[in-house]
């Protein structure tokens, strides 16, 4: 099992530049794994490539996930619309549609909370980064692990993003939605 890094810092440039340092240090970077601390905020993030081997396809993934307050009620889902999503929607799937025509074409959003969500993802930059990763699922969701239930909040994404530089954008991502959450 690969250990989790720990780095904290009181900004983000100071945090990324721990990060960097640490990931450019590896002998091989197939995977990682990092708890992110920032003013009292927790980002977990993940990313792991296999290559596999013989007759297997190789996997790979990356995962950012940060616990959010109790008190949030807010609960959301966004993932990639494709033509299977077309044939549900016909059939009445859910789909909400927020009024933002990039991110309703492209998502299919699911909450509790419209109005709420709409304002959550009002910055223009947010949708500029879950444009640049269509692919990838977001949500707010209860998670239970060996602890016990908790709400957090999730990026996750078929890919090993390896990039410093995009890896620090979703980062960026989820901790400016964390700020307004709270």
């Amino acid at each position: 099992m690969e250990t989790i890094k720990s780095f904290s810092a009181a900004s983000e440039e100071e945090l990324w530049h721990l990060v960097a340092y640490d990931m450019a240090n590896q002998k091989e970077l197939l995977s990682y794994s990092a708890l992110l601390q920032q003013h009292g905020t927790q980002i977990y993030f993940d990313t792991d490539l296999d290559l596999g081997g013989g007759f297997e396809s190789g996997i790979s993934s990356t995962t950012f996930m940060a616990p959010v307050p109790a008190h949030v009620s807010l609960r959301f889902a966004l993932h990639e619309q494709g033509w299977m999503d077309e044939v549900g929607k016909f059939f009445g799937m859910e789909d909400i549609e927020l009024g933002y025509p990039d991110i309703d074409d492209a998502f299919i959003i699911k909450t509790n909370q419209p109005d709420t969500l709409k304002t959550l993802l009002s910055d223009p930059a947010i949708h500029d980064m879950l444009l640049k990763h269509k692919n990838c699922t977001l949500k707010l969701d209860e998670d239970a692990d060996e602890t016990g239930p908790e709400t957090v909040l999730t990026f996750s994404k078929d890919e090993a993003i390896l990039d410093v530089s995009e890896l620090r954008e979703i980062y960026r991502l989820l901790y400016e939605m964390l700020q307004k959450l709270r």
